[in-house]
């Protein structure tokens, strides 16, 4: 069976149903002679209103998935334009950043001890950035702190005196410290550190 139509949309199937419709509806283009069907011509099928009915149909939803199509296609370049606009600012940002940091590296806070222990003994310096990681590990744990608290709702002073509670640093907290690294890096004997109290101080008998 052979069909011929003027829409190059149409299957097989799709003409067997025509043919089959232009049966039923007694158009004499469609014979049955020992089941073999007779050619059905592209103007037979345009000159039939149900018919030319639905290729009209069929070239509509042609044009509306051309349509999606053309929209999907504009959103994914939109995104992907967003996505490399997104890296260049993001580039650009680290870029500026990079720049800042080595602009101002001399005045952080690492750079300026950096120069006081210069100045110190070198046997010493461990011990001296043992208590400067010490206490930079404290303003990490007090911002966290004080973040909690802002996140939670709690007032700005709440927050700050959160902040400070955590920072700060006692005088017995700073000997105990001290006295750990001396230790650590071979400064102080254990067994001699072991005598002195919580202030710093040997312990004092009375006659």
């Amino acid at each position: 069976m052979r069909v011929f139509s003027k829409s190059s949309l149409m299957s097989p199937a799709l003409t067997s149903i025509l043919i089959l419709i232009l049966s039923m509806n007694s158009d004499p283009t469609f014979a049955q002679t020992d089941y073999e069907f007779t050619v059905v011509s592209g103007d037979q099928l345009k000159n039939n209103p149900f018919a030319q009915k639905i290729l009209d149909g069929i070239k509509i939803m042609k044009q509306q998935i051309i349509e999606k199509q053309q929209r999907q296609k504009q959103l994914q370049e939109h995104q992907k334009f967003i996505e490399e606009q997104r890296k260049i600012a993001k580039q650009k940002l680290d870029e500026q950043l990079s720049r800042m940091n080595k602009d101002y590296e001399q005045y952080t806070p690492r750079a300026s001890f950096t120069s006081f222990v210069s100045k110190m003994p070198t046997r010493v310096h461990d011990v001296y950035w043992g208590m400067f990681d010490y206490h930079i590990e404290k303003v990490k744990t007090a911002q966290e702190a004080m973040k909690r608290v802002l996140d939670n709702g709690g007032s700005y002073q709440d927050a700050r005196d959160a902040y400070n509670k955590i920072a700060a640093i006692k005088r017995v907290e700073l000997i105990e410290v001290t006295k750990n690294l001396n230790v650590k890096y071979g400064l102080a004997d254990e067994k001699m550190q072991a005598t002195f109290d919580k202030y710093g101080k040997l312990p004092r008998y009375d006659d």
